[in-house]
């Protein structure tokens, strides 16, 4: 779509924003890190310092959608963070949000081997700063919750091997319910 006025949550540097601005659409962002807010706006997207976990510095109805990349699983209280995108949302507007999945194929087979998921236990060494995760009911549901009916589900691929250098697109798209990511398409009612 072009004309659009968008909300990326999350924005980081603006990578995401900058592509969806030279396809003519107008990008707000929301981050916590003053750097990557000045990263935004050098690619210009309209970048606010904000915290996921407060109401959002917006009006209601104000945007057609609201990008939610690889986010929610960092957000303590996602009730609180969803009824701000719903709210934020015009009719009808979109919700494009992606989120790792618990049950990828990969996890599936880890599990029945008694071994850690690749999730995190913990907030040392490596670890993501995931505090909840997702499975595809489980987010239908509180979607659902929030007034955000899915349109779609996609994933982006399966991975085949811990590092991805062996990994499946077409049976993501196929059985995304196994794949890397669930990516959601919602719409507010």
């Amino acid at each position: 779509e072009s004309g659009w006025t968008l909300l990326d949550v999350g924005c980081f540097d603006g990578t995401i924003g900058k592509r969806l601005i030279d396809q003519g659409n107008t990008v707000y962002g929301i981050d916590a890190s003053e750097r990557a807010l000045e990263l935004a706006r050098q690619k210009g997207v309209l970048a606010r310092r904000g915290n996921l976990e407060e109401p959002f510095d917006f009006e209601s109805g104000f945007f057609d959608a609201v990008l939610a990349g690889e986010i929610i699983e960092h957000v303590y209280d996602i009730d609180q963070f969803l009824s701000e995108i719903h709210r934020v949302l015009k009719p009808g507007g979109v919700l494009l949000l992606s989120t790792p999945n618990l049950a990828t194929l990969g996890r599936r087979l880890l599990l029945l081997v008694n071994k850690n998921p690749h999730i995190d236990i913990s907030f040392t060494g490596e670890a993501a700063g995931h505090i909840r995760y997702f499975v595809r009911d489980t987010l239908y549901a509180i979607l659902a919750r929030h007034r955000l009916q899915v349109a779609s589900l996609t994933s982006d691929v399966v991975n085949l091997n811990a590092s991805g250098s062996l990994r499946l697109v077409w049976l993501a798209r196929l059985v995304p319910t196994l794949g890397r990511c669930l990516i959601v398409k919602a719409r507010k009612f």
